[in-house]
């Protein structure tokens, strides 16, 4: 798998009775045998908020938050903790457990090679 593309937003409220503000998108972009895939994350914003305390105290997670944000990273850990993820389009947490899971759990190595060959 190769990294081309990486990307976090907070949603914005696009009609006055949805309640897209309260969620964030995690996007990658990706190359598995030449063709190109896009995996999107939804999860709760208030998730970010609740694990960024938690990761500053990781040395691993320490050096990646001083260059991207939670949401920049997080469909890429989601890819790296399970693989299944490569065979969808777009996974939505609302389980903050399970959420954290996916930095707290994931495989290390295989994040951190990814996101090397990408930077």
């Amino acid at each position: 798998m190769l990294i081309r593309h990486i990307i976090g937003v907070e949603l914005e409220k696009e009609k006055p009775n949805t309640s897209e503000d309260f969620f964030n998108r995690s996007e990658t972009v990706y190359e598995v045998n030449g063709e190109d895939h896009i995996f999107h994350l939804l999860y709760v914003r208030y998730f970010e908020e609740k694990l960024e305390e938690e990761l500053t105290q990781h040395t691993f997670w320490k050096s990646y938050l001083k260059r991207y944000k939670i949401r920049e990273i997080a469909s890429l850990a989601a890819l790296c903790k399970n693989k299944s993820y490569q065979n969808r389009k777009r996974v939505y947490i609302n389980q903050f457990e399970d959420f954290r899971s996916l930095f707290i759990d994931t495989d290390k190595e295989s994040f951190q090679s990814f996101l090397t060959k990408f930077e």
